[in-house]
C-alpha cells in the first residue's frame, strides 16, 4: 500500500490560509499532497465529503498522571482520549508523583511515551523543586532533557522574586513558563515582570473578566504573553453546576455568567489564543467524596472540540478560523514550536471532524480510565470521526485503530 488518501473534505487551516474542498495524500508519515490528488489505486481511500480535515490538534495542558497516579490515568489510557478527541499532540504536566523537576523524571516521561503513548507527547517540567515554590529547577539542563515548557500547574509561584529568577531563567533557555492562574492579582504582578524581563509568561486556564482584561491590555503592548481558555469555562457557569456535584469542581471554579461571556470574547479577538482542555483525571471513589473533599479537576481531552464547536462556532460567538487557531497554531507558538498543517511536507496529522453530528457524552464510553467529566448526558453538534497521526490512523468512528507511538 502506498499511502493514505483523505479524498473530497473540506480542507481546513487557518495557518495556511486553506478552505476548500480538496483531498490529502499520506506517505512515509508526512503529507505527500494537498488539493486535486491523482491516486495510483494502491492507497486506502477514505471518503470525507461533508467532513472538515483540520490540522492534528495540540492540547497543551493535559494531566497525565503517570508516575505515580497511575489509578487515575497512564500515558497509555490519556493518549488513547487524546486520540478519541482529534489532539494528535499533547504537553503534559509534571505534577506526578514524584514531580518532574529532573532531568531524569523528563527522559523518564519521554520513555514511556515511546512505548505506549498514541499520540506525540510533550513533556513540560517543574517550575521549582517540588513545585514548593522556592527554589527553581535546572531548566537548562531539564530543556536540554526534552521539556518543552516549565509549569508549577496547580500551583503558583506566591514569591515574587523566585518568579523574577523563573522568568528571566527561562528566557535564558528558550523556555516559555505556563503558569498557573491564581487571580488578576498575580496575572498583572506576572505581566509586569515578564515587561521588565522581555520574557514570556502564558498564562493558564484563565476564568475572570479581569484576566482576560489584563491579559489583552499586554498584548495590544506588543508584551510577550498569552492566555489560554479552557472548554468548561467557555461553555459552563456557577449556575449550570448542581449542588454538591464533583464532577463541577474544578480549579479555578466555574465563575459568573459575566466572566464566562468575557473568557468568549477573549478567544474570539485572540487576547487568549489558546483552548486547552486541562484534563486533569480522578478516580471515581475521589471524585464520590463529599464535595468538600474531592480533588478539583474535570476531563476534557474527548469533548474539548465538540464542546467549541457547539457552544462557540455553531452560535457564531467565535469564527471557526479563530477557535481552530487556538487548538492548532496558537499553542505551538506558545511552545515555539513549527505548527502542524495541511502543507506538503508536514507532519502527517490531521483530524477528520463532522460538525453537524450531534451526540450525547458518555463518559462510560471514554478511552479515558477517569469519568469526572461535567458534560456527561450533554447532547453535542460536532463529531470527532477519525484521528490521523504520522500517517496512520489511530481511531476512527471512536474506535482506537492501532498502537501509533511518536517522538
Amino acid at each position: 500500500m502506498s499511502g493514505l488518501l483523505i479524498r473530497g473534505g473540506r480542507l481546513f487551516d487557518p495557518a495556511c490560509g486553506l478552505d476548500g474542498e480538496g483531498d490529502l495524500l499520506f506517505r512515509d508519515g508526512c503529507i505527500a499532497a494537498v488539493g486535486a490528488v491523482e491516486a495510483s489505486g494502491e492507497e486506502h481511500v477514505i471518503e470525507a465529503a461533508g467532513l472538515l480535515v483540520l490540522p492534528g490538534l495540540m492540547d497543551i495542558h493535559v494531566h497525565l498522571r503517570e508516575p505515580g497516579q497511575e489509578h487515575k490515568e497512564t500515558i497509555a489510557s490519556g493518549t488513547r482520549a487524546a486520540a478519541a478527541g482529534g489532539f494528535t499532540t499533547v504537553a503534559c504536566e509534571p505534577n506526578t508523583s514524584p514531580p518532574r523537576d529532573t532531568a531524569e523524571r523528563v527522559g523518564e516521561v519521554l520513555e514511556i511515551a515511546r512505548r505506549d503513548a498514541m499520540v506525540r507527547v510533550l513533556p513540560k517540567c517543574a517550575i521549582t523543586i517540588g513545585q514548593r515554590g522556592a527554589e527553581l529547577t535546572y531548566l537548562e539542563a531539564l530543556r536540554a532533557a526534552g521539556a518543552v515548557a516549565a509549569s508549577d500547574d496547580g500551583f503558583a509561584v506566591a514569591d515574587a522574586e523566585v518568579m523574577r529568577e523563573a522568568i528571566a531563567a527561562a528566557k535564558r533557555v528558550g523556555m516559555p513558563l505556563t503558569v498557573h492562574v491564581d487571580g488578576p492579582e498575580m496575572i498583572e504582578r506576572d505581566i509586569g515582570l515578564a515587561d521588565e524581563l522581555d520574557g514570556r509568561v502564558h498564562f493558564s486556564h484563565v476564568s475572570l473578566t479581569e484576566e482576560v482584561e489584563l491579559i489583552a491590555r499586554a498584548r495590544q503592548a506588543g508584551l510577550r504573553v498569552s492566555g489560554e481558555a479552557t472548554p468548561h469555562h467557555l461553555a459552563l457557569c456557577r449556575e449550570d453546576a448542581p449542588e454538591g456535584n464533583a464532577n463541577f469542581k474544578m480549579n479555578p471554579p466555574l465563575a459568573s455568567a459575566r466572566d464566562r461571556t468575557a473568557v468568549r470574547r477573549g478567544v474570539a479577538i485572540g487576547a487568549l489564543s489558546v483552548i486547552a482542555s486541562d484534563h486533569a483525571p480522578h478516580a471515581a471513589e475521589e471524585k464520590a467524596r463529599p464535595y468538600g473533599e474531592a480533588p478539583p479537576g474535570v476531563i476534557g481531552l474527548e469533548t474539548t472540540l465538540a464542546v467549541v464547536w457547539t457552544c462557540l462556532v455553531h452560535p457564531q460567538r467565535v469564527d471557526a478560523e479563530m477557535a481552530v487557531w487556538a487548538m492548532t497554531g496558537g499553542p505551538a507558538e506558545v511552545l515555539g514550536l513549527e505548527a502542524l498543517g495541511l502543507r506538503e511536507g508536514a507532519r502527517g496529522d490531521a483530524v477528520l471532524f463532522d460538525p453537524e453530528r450531534e451526540w450525547v457524552v458518555e463518559p462510560e464510553q471514554f478511552a479515558s480510565k477517569a469519568r469526572n467529566c461535567p458534560f456527561a448526558g450533554r447532547k453535542l453538534r460536532g463529531k470527532v470521526v477519525a484521528t490521523i497521526v504520522g500517517g496512520r490512523v489511530v481511531m476512527r468512528d471512536g474506535s482506537i485503530m492501532e498502537l501509533g507511538a511518536t517522538a
